[in-house]
């Protein structure tokens, strides 16, 4: 697929969805701007990209750290203009699931700190470039379960929730700015993350699958993007029954899969 993205930054790019997403975008002209924390997933991920032509360049960086974000887009955004920003890293997966008497507050605060604020600290200094210039398009890693509070990750569902709406308000206030805000929201992904999370193999996609969809779904300009669609479906049903009827069947669901 011939790409209309030149220069393409995406944090988490270190294993999953990110470096999944990495791969997609790579080819001959394509500049790719990598963060993570692992400093040699990275490289890995890096040295796949130049095979199929790519010029990657990797830093290390944590997306709680706003100041360290900054530095990372303006640097690259310096160095050349980009074109396509990914706030796709993320804290799920058994780090995200709760006990029976919730999550720990530190572990809350991990997951709040990476899902939302991170998400924020990546797009506040992409869109100081982008609306300057017209021009730019911010992808938000969110998830199907922020349409739901799932009752094995309370925290993790609010955080991808707030996304969704962090996004939802960003496509509105840039609407006349020609900055473009698309809104991803997987289901199931077969990534490290994944393992071992309650009904993970349900409808799950592989990364590369899932990388090509959103790669398509960006390409398109399109405002949101939920997979697997049937998935998807289900859950808006969900959030259209009486809410006693959603608590009954997801908390039976919960108990059923032996989780704490």
């Amino acid at each position: 697929m011939a790409s209309s993205f030149a220069h393409v930054a995406i944090t988490g790019a270190s294993s999953g969805i990110g470096a999944a997403l990495a791969e997609a975008h790579a080819a001959p002209g394509v500049r790719l701007v990598l963060g993570g924390r692992d400093a040699a997933r990275l490289a890995a991920v890096a040295a796949r990209c130049r095979e199929k032509g790519a010029e990657a360049a990797v830093q290390c960086v944590d997306v709680t750290d706003a100041a360290a974000m900054r530095g990372f887009i303006e640097a690259a955004d310096d160095l050349r203009p980009l074109d396509l920003v990914y706030a796709n890293a993320g804290l799920g997966g058994l780090r995200a699931l709760a006990a029976p008497d919730g999550e720990a507050i530190e572990a809350a605060h991990a997951i709040i700190a990476t899902n939302l604020a991170g998400v924020v600290n990546t797009v506040a200094p992409a869109l100081r470039r982008f609306v300057p210039r017209g021009a730019g398009h911010l992808v938000l890693v969110g998830s199907l379960a922020g349409r739901l509070g799932l009752p094995h990750s309370p925290v993790y569902s609010a955080s991808k929730a707030a996304v969704a709406a962090y996004a939802d308000g960003l496509r509105r206030l840039t609407a006349r700015t020609g900055v473009t805000v698309t809104l991803i929201e997987p289901g199931f992904v077969k990534t490290p993350m994944a393992e071992g999370v309650p009904s993970s193999a349900l409808m799950q996609w592989s990364a590369p699958r899932a990388a090509a969809a959103i790669r398509a779904a960006v390409e398109a300009r399109r405002p949101v993007y939920a997979f697997p669609f049937a998935l998807a479906a289900l859950l808006h049903l969900a959030r259209h029954l009486p809410r006693p009827l959603v608590d009954a069947i997801l908390s039976a669901a919960h108990r059923k899969s032996g989780q704490p």
